[in-house]
């Protein structure tokens, strides 16, 4: 049996069945796009993946979902908000990923924006934004979120085939790692300016005041010690009494 212009009737609803199911599926990507767009732990915890170095000795799989830690909220909502954060913490808290994770998603869905992300090492450095032989954080991010994120999200060119210090998207977004030292910072304008494990940077308040005059967010994250970083908090601290 056919229709009177000689398509197949079954194979004709056959076809708009997939159509529609299409456009249902693009409009649900849509809608998620738009969620994560609008809430970065969201967007950690359910359409992307971290990396885990310790998967083995768990017995478990190398790349996991963003854990539901209960001071993620709280520690997001400062991120989002603060343009000055100075964030102490001890080991495991994942904080370095919280952070990594909050500037992939403002680079990936605010863009264009320059992020500079130092360290004490350029090892490290690398290691937070492409990395080399194992994938940085932000390539970690950037690679296992949902397929349909990369495509509505692009890059110039595979993530593989970026500099590891450095990560870009086709939007302008430009996240770059930097060793420490306040030469560093001062050749830049940009955004925001990460500071990780500021205790053991040369120069910590060298590299502060080289992005205070320019960057619109500054975060800095550290480990305990005696150091600029502990003075700063602590009289924070104090001055919150």
């Amino acid at each position: 049996m056919s229709t009177t212009n000689g398509q197949d009737p079954t194979k004709l609803s056959r076809s708009v069945r997939e159509r529609l199911q299409l456009a249902i599926q693009v409009k649900q990507e849509r809608a998620w796009n738009d969620k994560c767009g609008a809430d970065p732990l969201y967007w950690l915890m359910h359409h992307t993946k971290t990396r885990d170095d310790h998967w083995r000795q768990k017995n478990s799989a190398p790349y996991a979902k963003f854990p539901p830690l209960p001071y993620m909220p709280w520690l997001f909502e400062g991120l989002r908000s603060d343009r000055r954060l100075f964030i102490p913490k001890s080991r495991d808290m994942m904080v370095s990923w919280a952070v990594m994770g909050y500037l992939t998603w403002l680079a990936q869905w605010y863009g264009p924006c320059h992020i500079l992300v130092q360290t004490q090492r350029e090892d490290k450095a690398k290691d937070l934004v492409s990395g080399k032989d194992v994938p940085g954080y932000v390539r970690t991010l950037y690679e296992q979120q949902d397929d349909f994120l990369k495509i509505l999200h692009p890059t110039p060119r595979p993530p593989s085939e970026m500099a590891g210090l450095e990560f870009t998207w086709t939007n302008g977004s430009r996240i770059q790692g930097l060793p420490s030292g306040a030469e560093q910072v001062r050749l830049y304008h940009p955004y925001c300016v990460f500071f990780d494990e500021a205790v053991y940077l040369d120069d910590f308040l060298g590299s502060y005041g080289a992005a205070e005059p320019v960057a619109t967010q500054i975060i800095a994250v550290s480990s305990a010690g005696p150091s600029d970083f502990g003075d700063i908090v602590l009289r924070i601290m104090d001055s919150q009494k």
